[in-house]
């Protein structure tokens, strides 16, 4: 009597481990947090590449050329399209569900000046370039935060953009923002969060951060006040002009004042306010 091998390994090909393995891995990823979970709508959506996958898969199951068997072939394929599919869903591509929750402000020609107010409990990117008055991305990564609503208010050629997170953003929610700015209009910040902001490129009238992290500063032209609450680091152009209220450590070449201390630089400039428990660190670069 001849016995046939029955199991796992006659019933599933092993080669299909590796892509399925990789996929489990991809949305383990996203499970603990460390990925959106918007990856479950675009997993959705690429529906009919997974189709055709499987019915390639069938099709070929017993082909062979010469001595090279076909149906080998489509694990390696899965698996390349598994790794497509991370990095589309990463740097936001176009066929992607996720891709699409992004929000743009009008034409920055016209205004003057503007002001804007993004508070979130996460992280906030913020740099200078946008065509557009701004734009909000989100940032990938496991998080809580959708994409903001904008409450939008013009008042001839002053603007004013309040963005907030939905209270429920359900798949589509992030680590954060990615928002970019106009250089056109002069603008008043009010930002909060887990802040990495580029300011230089701008033109900025006045400043206030709450949370922690890390901004830059380009030259003030006058007076501008910068109000810190929270945990900073504050980079500021060498030899500008500034100026702290309150504690806060500053570089050697300061000069400590009575309320504060000062910058080589003296003159009109940074007028940096540390409110009381905040913790502040002040270098130049």
């Amino acid at each position: 009597m001849t016995l046939r091998r029955v199991g796992f390994g006659r019933r599933f090909p092993r080669a299909w481990l590796v892509p399925i393995g990789a996929l489990t891995v991809l949305l383990g990823v996203a499970a603990t947090g460390r990925l959106s979970r918007s990856i479950a709508a675009d997993l959705i959506a690429w529906w009919p590449v997974w189709l055709g996958l499987a019915v390639a898969a069938y099709l070929v199951r017993d082909r062979k050329v010469g001595q090279l068997r076909v149906s080998g072939l489509v694990p390696i394929a899965a698996l390349a399209l598994v790794g497509l599919f991370a990095w589309g869903h990463v740097v936001g591509w176009s066929i992607m569900p996720s891709a699409a929750h992004r929000l743009v402000g009008p034409d920055p020609t016209g205004f003057q000046d503007a002001s804007i107010e993004a508070e979130i409990d996460g992280v906030v990117v913020i740099s200078g370039g946008s065509e557009f008055l701004y734009g909000v991305e989100p940032i990938k990564r496991g998080g809580r935060v959708g994409i903001p609503d904008a409450a939008e208010q013009v008042v001839d050629n002053f603007v004013s953009v309040a963005l907030h997170p939905p209270p429920d953003p359900g798949l589509y929610s992030y680590a954060g923002w990615a928002l970019t700015l106009s250089p056109i209009p002069r603008w008043s910040l009010t930002l909060g969060g887990d802040l990495d902001a580029e300011l230089s490129d701008l033109s900025v009238e006045s400043l206030e951060i709450g949370g922690s992290g890390v901004v830059t500063l380009g030259e003030a032209d006058a007076e501008t006040p910068v109000t810190v609450t929270g945990s900073f680091r504050l980079v500021v152009p060498l030899g500008a002009a500034a100026r702290v209220v309150g504690q806060a450590s500053v570089p050697d070449t300061w000069t400590l004042t009575i309320d504060g201390a000062s910058s080589p630089g003296g003159g009109e400039g940074w007028v940096i306010s540390v409110m009381p428990g905040a913790t502040l660190r002040v270098v130049e670069g």
